[in-house]
């Protein structure tokens, strides 16, 4: 075991770990997560690097999942903010008719920070192979994961233009089989929640921030519900 004089010679003036070094200053500490009024992003497509195109397959996504990942904004004006990445996901939020997306708000973010961030969204941003796919849908096949919505989804990503159905033509939904279906997966994440609930206080800031942004959309959504 390493006595306390060793334990101080391991890490540096900074107290990091020897070799370790802290994250460069534009950056630190500058980064909030906040869920935010659509309506405060301005009309800015500076940092837009393609069209949005056809977002109804990502707003389907959203629709059943939520909003996995926040864009990055940064505060332009005394109250509004310029979106540097995310502009698909912004559309899609505005197809389905919602009024807040999930932010994580860069302060101080310059121009050229900005520009390199949303190239770097745009340069990364590699689609799966369609091998891959192929691969996983398999795999949970053969392990008895492969539920309908899952299937749908796989489908639709390794879709070809040949075999999409033609624009125009909409899957009939009966509503009280989907409202059984989600009271059943509400169920199974109410019983997840009760268990998170007694480990939140110990779970990371951004974990908390990103679960109570949910519980937030959620609770908004039965507000309206009850009002109708």
């Amino acid at each position: 075991m390493a006595t306390e004089d060793e334990s101080e010679q391991e890490t540096d003036e900074g107290g990091l770990p020897e070799g370790l070094s802290a994250p460069e200053e534009r950056l630190a500490g500058r980064v909030t997560l906040v869920l935010m009024p659509l309506e405060k992003l301005r009309d800015d497509d500076t940092f837009r690097l393609r069209p949005e195109d056809d977002v109804s397959g990502l707003a389907t996504d959203i629709a059943r999942l939520g909003q996995l990942f926040p864009v990055d904004v940064r505060p332009v004006g005394d109250d509004g903010y310029q979106l540097v990445c995310g502009f698909r996901r912004v559309a899609a939020l505005r197809f389905l008719k919602r009024d807040a997306v999930q932010a994580r708000v860069h302060m101080g973010l310059s121009d050229e920070d900005a520009l390199l961030m949303s190239l770097a969204d745009a340069i990364h941003a590699t689609p799966v192979e369609p091998e891959v796919l192929e691969a996983k849908r398999e795999q949970l096949e053969s392990q008895g994961r492969l539920t309908a919505a899952v299937r749908d989804m796989l489908e639709k990503a390794l879709a070809t233009e040949d075999t999409l159905a033609p624009e125009g033509v909409e899957e009939e939904i009966d509503a009280d089989e989907l409202a059984s279906e989600v009271s059943q997966r509400l169920g199974a994440i109410n019983q997840d929640l009760s268990l998170l609930a007694d480990v939140f206080a110990a779970l990371d800031d951004s974990r908390k921030a990103e679960l109570l942004m949910q519980l937030r959309y959620s609770s908004e959504l039965v507000a309206y519900l009850e009002g109708l």
